[in-house]
């Protein structure tokens, strides 16, 4: 029997550990907990559980190893990219777990950093036997980034974004929208299990509803839900009344199978029980999920399309589709007219839509009957990185070659569930792109959420021969370690780290005060700077003279590209010197601050040198404490250097009253900095 399809690959939500029993004061008790979880594919789990462990043992590289899976796994990239790093930076580490270079490559393309992650594959390759079973896909993986390079690199017509908010979004995953009338449909597994077992929170998924962009709820009483099984993926018939739907089951804490149901609303809005489909769809032992509903002309009626990993297909979750009779849909209040075997409707087998499936993942397929195209998302055709959408026209019976439409809908991340209005312009995704909410901000674990888009009156598609073909990657399974004697790893210079650029909100840390310290950490102003992106997009984009999506593409970029890129560029700056002071260096770094011209030049001192107590704390803070003995001892200084808004640039408003440009504006929240100016070994 198929191996069931992973979690994240049919609901893409993650159970993230949150403990609800005193398990044990024992680090051997954790470090056993994370490897049975490990074993079980519960990620999440194992890596709460290591975490715990390694902050007192930071270098037990077994564990580290298994943390940066888990990490990698739960899409925790930047925690993962983090910990591999550490693995590469130590020559134990490196000898023991080799493979580390080739997990770095594949989180840095999921980032979209395609250069670090072709840098990354290419020293695997180096620095493996030439008979390393994993080369081959490590050189497919080459192939792909540089596509990536490619798609990125080819003009299309802007496409708006817009995430939905805490309106329709949580911290948990969100997914599956899809739009009747005035009302979104979409799926969230935000909800508490009422009966709860073992050490982990359990959640689970149900349907909501949004009526013109109101607050989400739960569908009016009636509709199903069930507190063992995850309840999702709503596809409406033409009419309206009757209702595809997934009930997934857990298989083990990261595997899951689904099935597909049906219910009816009948004419006085009452749902009816629902019904299993049959056999011919629900195949025992396979998942079938992901239910989309679309008028097809060559059949002159309603086809049901699903994603399954059933027999017959080309590899992991595969797209297929059914006709539905005609007679099967109506407006009344018995179940069925159709053809039907005890009350279950008679369904044609399905068919596999060979064109567009890979060895790898299609999945959350859209047909969109206005111009016979279909959508759906991809993780085996070139794409950007992670699941990407595609769309494919279809001509009479045959679809052709998928497209991909390119940056926009597309990311580096997981981007999934098109949906398409009528209009056949404005519609919706789901992806845990930069911009979604987190359950953790510190490794950005998790999740999902629903955006809107708007395309341009002329949808944009990259022509197929501008795709080049890839060979069919293969996931290689790492978790038994490639030992091999390899020659020690070259260390990032402190040159590397000349120039680095932290950034503030406004007036952070501690508003309206003249202290010159501050207890809080950077990362810990940074976390909260960086959950406004939202805001700074709204605000900034007001009254703009360029259009609302190039404005918010502004604030995008520079809170994903800069804000983002230097906090992990300073995590990247501890790590290394901890390696560097262990080994008995004395390091000094420079630091300076910065400040926007709102306030008088003797505020703005005071808040320069905030800003540099915070960063201070950092490193204090950094790691549970690792640099402390460092910094007081004297073999880690700090030196100070304000130079507040002295050095401002010319042309960044000072106005109190134009907050879009004194505070949201990009140019002057660069201002609002710290600046690593020097890092040197006395």
């Amino acid at each position: 029997m198929k191996n069931s399809t992973k979690l994240t690959l049919v609901l893409l939500f993650i159970s993230l550990l949150c403990p609800t029993k005193n398990f044990s004061q024992s680090l051997r008790a954790y470090e056993h907990a994370g490897n049975s979880a490990f074993k079980k594919q519960d990620y999440a789990a194992a890596a709460s559980y290591y975490a715990i462990v390694m902050k007192k043992k930071p270098e037990k590289w077994s564990m580290l190893w298994k943390y940066a899976e888990s990490t990698r796994l739960i899409n925790a990239l930047k925690e993962a990219e983090k910990t591999y790093r550490k693995i590469i930076l130590n020559e134990k580490g490196i000898q023991k777990y080799p493979a580390a270079w080739l997990r770095l490559g594949q989180v840095k393309k999921m980032q979209g950093d395609y250069t670090a992650a072709i840098e990354a594959y290419q020293r695997y390759i180096a620095d493996s036997p030439k008979d390393d079973e994993f080369i081959a896909f490590a050189k497919n993986e080459i192939i792909a980034t540089e596509q990536a390079i490619a798609i990125t690199g080819l003009k299309t017509d802007p496409i708006e974004i817009k995430h939905l908010g805490r309106e329709v979004n949580s911290a948990y995953s969100e997914f599956a929208p899809i739009m009747v009338g005035d009302t979104l449909y979409f799926s969230s597994y935000r909800f508490d299990k009422k009966r709860q077992e073992g050490f982990t929170k359990q959640k689970t998924t149900r349907v909501m509803h949004s009526i013109k962009g109101g607050s989400a709820k739960e569908p009016a009483k009636g509709f199903p839900v069930t507190d063992s099984a995850h309840v999702a993926h709503t596809a409406f018939s033409p009419d309206g009344h009757y209702i595809f739907f997934t009930v997934c089951k857990n298989i083990t804490a990261s595997d899951i199978r689904c099935e597909l149901w049906l219910t009816v609303l009948d004419r006085k809005h009452k749902w009816l029980p629902p019904i299993k489909l049959p056999e011919s769809i629900n195949q025992p032992g396979y998942t079938v999920t992901q239910p989309s509903v679309g008028y097809d002309s060559l059949y002159q009626g309603p086809v049901l399309w699903f994603a399954s990993d059933r027999p017959g297909g080309k590899g992991k979750l595969d797209l297929w589709y059914t006709p539905l009779d005609t007679n099967f849909f109506c407006t009344c209040n018995l179940p069925f007219n159709g053809k039907a075997i005890n009350g279950v409707p008679e369904y044609e087998m399905p068919i596999n839509a060979t064109s567009v499936n890979t060895t790898d993942n299609e999945a959350t397929p859209f047909y969109a009957h206005k111009n016979n195209t279909l959508y759906f998302s991809s993780d085996g055709w070139p794409g950007l990185g992670g699941f990407d959408i595609f769309t494919s026209k279809k001509d009479s019976t045959t679809l052709a070659e998928p497209t991909n439409p390119g940056v926009g809908l597309n990311t580096s991340y997981n981007d999934l569930y098109f949906f398409l209005k009528e209009d056949g312009i404005n519609g919706y995704l789901s992806s845990n792109r930069p911009g979604s909410f987190y359950l953790d901000e510190n490794n950005k674990a998790c999740c999902n959420d629903i955006f809107s888009f708007k395309l341009p009156k002329k949808e944009p598609l990259i022509k197929k021969d501008t795709t080049p073909t890839i060979a069919i990657k293969k996931e290689p399974i790492l978790e038994t370690p490639i030992v091999e004697k390899l020659t020690p790893i070259a260390p990032p210079k402190f040159s590397d780290f000349a120039g680095l650029p932290l950034y503030f909100d406004n007036d952070e840390p501690e508003k309206r005060t003249k202290k010159t310290t501050t207890p809080k950490s950077y990362g810990e102003t940074v976390q909260t700077y960086l959950s406004y992106q939202a805001k700074y997009r709204e605000n900034f984009s007001k009254g703009m003279s360029i259009s609302e999506s190039e404005s918010e593409a502004l604030i995008d970029s520079f809170f994903d590209n800069e804000i983002r890129r230097g906090a992990d560029r300073l995590e990247e700056l501890c790590e290394f010197i901890y390696t560097r002071l262990a080994a008995g260096e004395q390091i000094e770094i420079i630091v300076k601050g910065f400040t926007s011209p709102r306030a008088e030049s003797s505020y703005n001192l005071s808040l320069g040198k905030r800003r540099i107590s915070s960063v201070r704390n950092h490193f204090q803070y950094y790691s549970d404490g690792v640099l402390q003995t460092f910094l007081q001892n004297g073999q880690l200084s700090i030196v100070e250097a304000n130079y507040g808004e002295t050095t401002v640039k010319a042309g960044i408003s000072d106005n109190l009253n134009d907050e879009r440009n004194s505070i949201y504006h990009p140019d002057a929240s660069r201002e609002r900095r710290v600046e690593i100016v020097e890092v040197k070994s006395k």
